[in-house]
């Protein structure tokens, strides 16, 4: 069985299936997705600040206090938002080139390797975050069975991350779309 494509094409290509290009989106389309990146990201952060407050202002019954938004279920947010930093600081440039930089030591390294291990420690971020949210979920809220309104606080907790997650992916594609209009400046 023969390959349509060359063999210098098959070796520049990580994946067995190529990845298609993302066309070039139009300049009001490219800012309406950044835009909705930012409102999803508020939007899950506004999410999980609303339990924060509901969890110090709610009123118990029995008179002492079953269980609390904590520093604990702050953490996978926070992983989550550093991930999301991590990925959109990324050169996307770099991710498909085979440049070489040479250090001071002499040794030249790939910086799309680098940048590669940038991008999956972002991931990472982002996955451990929505993990370790739907585990608080389970084993702070559900197994305990407290009540609903606990478990909204999970759920919140849950909604965030994946706002988070999902608004990184818009603004990466966003921002790996080819720009009509793009200018280098350089001095």
């Amino acid at each position: 069985m023969t390959s349509h494509w060359s063999l210098s094409e098959q070796q520049k290509r990580i994946c067995l299936f190529p990845i298609p290009r993302i066309p070039r989106l139009g300049p009001k389309a490219r800012d309406a997705s950044i835009y909705i990146s930012g409102a999803l990201f508020a939007l899950g952060w506004w999410f999980f600040i609303d339990a924060v407050v509901r969890s110090k202002n709610w009123n118990y019954n029995d008179g002492f206090k079953t269980t609390s938004v904590a520093f604990v279920d702050w953490v996978p947010g926070i992983c989550s938002t550093i991930g999301m930093i991590v990925i959109t600081c990324i050169d996307k440039a770099a991710l498909t080139g085979d440049t070489f930089s040479f250090s001071s030591g002499g040794g030249g390294t790939s910086v799309a390797w680098k940048a590669r291990v940038f991008l999956f420690i972002g991931f990472a971020f982002m996955a451990g975050g929505l993990a370790g949210s739907v585990s608080i979920l389970c084993i702070k809220y559900i197994l305990p069975n407290y009540g609903e309104i606990f478990t909204f606080w999970g759920i919140c907790n849950v909604i965030q991350n994946a706002a988070i997650m999902i608004s990184a992916a818009i603004l990466w594609v966003a921002q790996s779309t080819e720009s009509e209009y793009q200018y280098n400046f350089s001095i």
